[in-house]
């Protein structure tokens, strides 16, 4: 944001409200995120959630939202929050730490939804498409693929991010508009069309399969086979509908005011702003930015809220008792 009016114009109380957004919010963000991203790591590791590909994506996923919080966020809190300049004092701490930004947060996200997609994949009543779900040797190949690719994708802020103009920033130039319009196609409007869409399908599919399942038996196909457990399918769609629909929930305000945010940072960028109106709106870019972690340091306790079968599950693991039938 460009500062061309003298700060004395505005209210102090005013210029100090993104300080205390991000050392109120942001430590709170960042302790509960740990909460979470632990409490999945221990529930996904357990007995039941063990040689499942879906449990390798969210593990992973787990691991590398750790050091996008531990990193990315604590960065931010100190710097944004207790007023200690490291990002900007540093050279080799911006350039790791806006790397790791745009990185951890995009291979996260990459990791979440080839979870989703694996569960997807499971439910179709095709043979062809079902036999790619559960890979778990093929789900450690993809996360490899997708740790490397993406580090390839996003490296280029290890070179073209700097501190050299007082602040920890792109390169000006064609780079800098560049890497804001990647980061906001990639990391905020992308993501929460691609979940909407995998919830979509992930539930129709679960529908369709109760749909199937409920039909009589046509000319004795299936008098022979057991019966399937139609209050259970029901339950599991109930159970998987309430998780995805909370999810999509979380994700909309995590990621599309921030994908905005960024669009909007490129095209005023050159504008000519009072000092109140940069006033507001840093209050409103920090608030966003906050906000854009919400979509992590939320998953395990939404998965709490819309699974009774994750509930027994990290009762039984707390306890310590082994469940091995999980109702997700």
């Amino acid at each position: 944001m460009n500062n061309l009016t003298a700060k004395s114009t505005v209210s102090s109380t005013l210029l100090n409200v993104p300080y205390q957004l991000n050392m109120w919010i942001g430590c709170f963000i960042l302790i509960t995120g740990n909460l979470s991203t632990f409490g999945n790591i221990i529930v996904f590791s357990s007995k039941a959630f063990r040689n499942r590909a879906c449990t390798v994506y969210l593990l992973a996923e787990a691991f590398v939202v750790i050091i996008n919080f531990n990193l990315v966020l604590l960065t931010r809190v100190l710097q944004k929050g207790f007023k200690i300049s490291i990002m900007n004092r540093f050279d080799s701490i911006c350039k790791i730490r806006y790397f790791a930004s745009m990185y951890t947060d995009i291979l996260a996200l990459t990791l979440f939804m080839l979870a989703s997609l694996d569960r997807l994949l499971e439910a179709q009543r095709s043979p062809a498409l079902r036999k790619w779900s559960n890979r778990t040797k093929l789900a450690y190949k993809v996360v490899a693929g997708c740790t490397i690719g993406w580090f390839l994708l996003t490296g280029s802020r290890l070179v073209l991010y700097s501190t050299s103009y007082g602040s920890c920033e792109a390169l000006p130039g064609p780079y800098a508009i560049f890497d804001n319009y990647y980061e906001s196609i990639v990391s905020g409007i992308c993501p929460p069309i691609i979940i909407l869409i995998i919830s979509y399908l992930m539930v129709r599919s679960v529908r369709e399969t109760i749909q199937r399942q409920a039909v009589p038996a046509v000319n004795g196909e299936l008098n022979n086979k057991p019966k399937p457990n139609l209050a259970f399918l029901r339950n599991t769609d109930k159970q998987l509908t309430m998780m995805l629909l909370w999810q999509t929930f979380v994700a909309i305000p995590a990621f599309i005011p921030y994908a905005a945010l960024l669009i909007y940072s490129s095209i005023t960028a050159n504008w000519s702003k009072s000092a109140e109106y940069v006033a507001w709106e840093n209050v409103f870019a920090e608030t966003i930015r906050l906000l854009s972690y919400t979509f992590f340091s939320t998953q395990f306790y939404v998965t709490l809220i819309s699974s009774q079968g994750i509930r027994k599950q990290v009762r039984a693991v707390f306890t310590g008792k082994n469940s091995v039938s999980v109702t997700s």
